[in-house]
């Protein structure tokens, strides 16, 4: 399972809107590495959706890309931000 932490959580408020890594970066403070990995699991765990250039949904992405790559909340991240987020029991 995938903990939401307080820089997790920090990412998910920059991407109410389409962004890319490199403004979660500037509007965080956090490390560009720090920012990719949590953007890459967040994604992983779809918290968030990868946005094309014609603002289409993206299945995959190209990792090489990532920093390129903009990103938006899902449904999903919505909920976590806005306290709304059920836990699984197991």
């Amino acid at each position: 399972m995938f903990e939401i932490g307080d820089d997790e959580r920090k990412v998910l408020l920059c991407l109410i809107h389409a962004e890319t890594p490199l403004t979660v970066v500037e509007d965080t403070n956090l490390a560009v590495n720090v920012v990719v990995d949590i953007m890459r699991q967040l994604h992983h765990y779809r918290y968030i959706k990868a946005i094309g250039n014609n603002n289409q949904v993206m299945g995959n992405f190209d990792v090489d890309k990532i920093r390129k790559t903009r990103f938006q909340l899902t449904a999903k991240g919505f909920d976590e931000i806005s306290g709304n987020s059920k836990p699984i029991s197991a």
